[in-house]
């Protein structure tokens, strides 16, 4: 992997972080990312992945992760492991930051699926970890899954920069 960083890479990772951070404070706070957000989150994700160029310059990427996320967060979805809004947060991932940001690999179609992959393993993994402690207190409160999303998807990203 080499090191990319370009103004389109910076914009993205920035906006994914904001909109990460907006959607799990909610999650956080009431446990629930209305429609609306969502909505405005990946309109917004679409607009600036088209105007600075990352959609078409990588296409394959965008394309690869896109229909890997799809299909694994809808499965994640029916089996009860993320809720709606998990999968609409992934899947906006996936539309404006697929991939390692700040970083290039000469297979974008790996790149999509192995971080794309990683993200969901890692995701999934800590909030396993977070139940089996909730459930040796005898808490019952669930898992937020979009903090973990966010922390999980800063540490993917800057690890490129280490």
């Amino acid at each position: 992997m080499a090191l990319e960083i370009t103004i389109a890479s910076i914009l993205s990772f920035a906006a994914m972080a904001l909109l990460l951070l907006i959607y799990a404070v909610l999650d956080l706070h009431t446990h629930h990312v209305p429609n609306r957000i969502m909505i405005v989150g990946g309109m917004a994700s679409l607009v600036i992945v088209i105007i600075t160029g990352h959609l078409l310059e990588h296409a394959l990427l965008h394309l690869s992760a896109g229909v890997f996320m799809i299909v694994v967060a809808y499965t994640l979805f029916r089996t009860g492991a993320f809720g709606g809004a998990d999968v609409k947060a992934v899947i906006t991932v996936t539309i404006l930051s697929p991939g390692v940001e700040f970083g290039h690999w000469s297979e974008p179609i790996l790149e999509g699926i192995v971080s794309s992959g990683l993200l969901l393993v890692i995701v999934l993994f800590v909030a396993y970890v977070i139940s089996q402690y909730r459930q040796k207190s005898k808490r019952t409160t669930f898992t937020p899954l979009l903090p973990l999303l966010l922390v999980t998807y800063l540490a993917l990203q800057l690890l490129a920069l280490v």
